[in-house]
């Protein structure tokens, strides 16, 4: 399971809760005019091309739909961020402890990077909080989520076993 959070360049000066109430019901309905669509088309290529002259790290794959996929280059956080034509889905697997404080942190660098660059704002539907930039509250907001909910979504402990007793310990 992953955590994510969306980011988009609202079309206005700022992303409100019916902006992303909008989106969450309508942004896969091709019919809708573009008048309506409270956020800016992007073009993915340009924004992947600025994201890995950021971090040149980044390792760049083709996504869904036209979409761009850039992956962090270290494969065990399974980071990843995926440009679409709408925004940036920066996702990653559900953790605890000092790990999800590391990889929120670089996720954040991204996040204050696109905000500056580009105006993005971002929204993390796991808090549903809408936030502007790298907020440190969000992360440590996000941290004791992640280290509440994770022992409830790996469900219950196993019962420790050994070649010699196979009988479960207390």
């Amino acid at each position: 399971m992953h955590y994510l959070i969306h980011l988009v360049a609202p079309k206005g000066a700022r992303l409100t809760p019916k902006m992303v109430e909008w989106l969450t019901a309508h942004s896969g309905d091709p019919l809708q005019p573009e008048a309506f669509i409270p956020v800016r088309r992007l073009r993915v290529k340009a924004l992947a091309r600025a994201l890995l002259h950021f971090d040149p790290t980044l390792i760049p794959e083709q996504g869904p739909d036209g979409a761009v996929l850039l992956r962090y280059p270290a494969p065990e956080l399974d980071l990843a961020l995926l440009i679409h034509e709408r925004g940036v889905i920066v996702r990653f697997p559900w953790m605890g402890s000092l790990l999800a404080q590391i990889v929120l942190r670089i996720c954040h660098t991204y996040i204050q990077f696109l905000y500056q660059r580009a105006g993005f704002w971002s929204f993390d539907p796991q808090l549903n909080l809408i936030s502007y930039a790298g907020d440190f509250e969000t992360i440590d907001e996000q941290v004791r989520l992640m280290e509440a909910w994770l022992p409830k979504m790996l469900g219950p402990a196993q019962p420790e076993t050994t070649a010699s007793n196979p009988v479960a310990r207390p």
